[in-house]
Formats: C-alpha cells, structure tokens, sequence
C-alpha cells in the first residue's frame, strides 16, 4: 500500500511539474505610439502577449486596430520566438479574408537584456513604424 501511495504521489508531482510556470510564463505590453491624429489626439496600439504554459496569445487593440492571434512560443537560449499559428477563430486569413501570416511564421523574438526586452521583429504586421534602439514589450 506504501509503494502504492509513493508512486501516486510521485505521478502527481511530475504532472504538477509540467503545467510549472516556465520562465517566459506572464503577461507583456508593447504601447505603440503612432503620434497625432489631424485632431492633435494622439493615436496608440496596445500589442499584448500572454504565455501561459502551452498557451500563446497576441492582442493588438487600438487605432484602426483590433487583432488576436493564436500564437506558438519556442524558448530558443535566452530568447523566446512567437509565431503565428491562427487567428481567434482558427482561420488562417484575416476577418476580411486576407492572408497576412502563413501557419508557423516567425513574427518577432523577445531576447532579455538585462532587465529590459529586446525586440526583433520578424513577420509581425506591426504598421511598420521603426522601433529600432526604443523599448518596446514589457512584462506586467
């Protein structure tokens, strides 16, 4: 009956091991600034990205803006890859029927730098305004 117990325990701590937090796990913002409107107001894109074990998800919300993709994180060293896997609805075109992203295409890698996060964009749709030498996501 020991053995029984010992080895019912020693099954939930390696199922308990496999959903752990990874090092990557949690929440991170990139607000993009677009500078001002003809209205002077100025105009943003809230890029969130939330890992969450197997879980990766991408949210742009703002000007003109308002995407979720389903995404894949690969740890790669001390840097994590996210690429595109679908978008909300698990279509692989956008809600207007175009293809912006194809199945597994990288579309930017977070390297950590100190206590900063570097950015390399890849295929991310981002309105490529250059972001090159500033900060960009951050971790809540």
């Amino acid at each position: 009956m020991a053995r029984l117990g010992a080895a019912a325990f020693a099954s939930l701590a390696v199922a308990a091991s496999a959903f752990a937090a990874g090092p990557w796990d949690g929440t991170y913002v990139y607000e993009q600034g677009l500078g001002k409107g003809a209205s002077g107001i100025s105009l943003f894109v809230t890029h969130t990205l939330t890992i969450d074990g197997r879980q990766c998800r991408l949210k742009a919300e703002g000007y003109q803006t308002d995407t979720y993709i389903r995404c894949r994180a690969t740890m790669k060293g001390d840097s994590l890859e996210v690429s595109f896997v679908s978008f909300s609805d698990g279509a692989t075109l956008n809600r207007y029927g175009v293809k912006e992203y194809t199945a597994n295409q990288p579309l930017f890698t977070l390297t950590r730098k100190g206590d900063a996060i570097a950015t390399s964009w890849q295929g991310y749709n981002r309105n490529d305004f250059d972001t090159a030498g500033r900060p960009t996501f951050r971790k809540l």
